[in-house]
């Protein structure tokens, strides 16, 4: 009862907040202590520099139960963010999107709420800890141009290399995904 109270409201704040348009979102979720997301804020900066004039929307969203306005606000700051930030209270679209580690994206139609792409930025990391020298994917990036050109997206699930988040009422993670 409780996940279709918080599909509902999911679906009551999505109507309020974004009504029915043809725009898309990019839902990005994020850790401020994550080391892999706070090296993808330059190309997320990059990305919604290009897009944002397109009908692409971008939200950074915090689902860590550790997560308040001043963390998120120092986030912002720090890497100079243009896109708006937010906690995910109660972890309600983290578990709407099945997402499990930050950094993680979800581009959704918002007309409709279907799911474009979901999974990583690129693949930069192949491993929590592990970098390619060269990065040869760049899903996120490639969706977004498939869209704003009237396109399928090439690629619409890779896993998501990243902080295992941690859910409201465990104890924090030790180790990442």
């Amino acid at each position: 009862m409780r996940h279709l109270i918080g599909f509902f409201l999911i679906g009551v704040c999505w109507q309020a907040a974004y009504g029915h348009s043809d725009s898309i979102k990019v839902y990005i979720f994020l850790g401020e202590e994550c080391v892999i997301s706070q090296y993808y804020t330059l190309p997320l900066k990059t990305l919604h520099e290009e897009y944002e004039n397109k009908g692409i929307d971008f939200v950074g969203l915090f689902p860590s139960p550790g997560s308040d306005t001043a963390s998120r606000q120092s986030f912002q700051n720090k890497y100079q963010l243009p896109f708006e930030l937010q906690k995910d209270t109660a972890q309600a679209w983290m578990h709407h999107f099945g997402v499990r580690v930050t950094p993680e994206v979800v581009v959704v139609e918002e007309s409709s709420g279907k799911i474009l792409y979901q999974g990583r930025i690129d693949d930069t990391y192949f491993q929590v800890g592990r970098r390619r020298p060269v990065t040869r994917n760049h899903e996120l990036s490639d969706a977004l141009q498939a869209i704003s050109m009237g396109k399928e997206v090439p690629v619409d699930r890779t896993e998501a290399v990243g902080c295992i988040i941690t859910r409201v009422g465990e104890k924090p993670a030790i180790h990442s995904h």
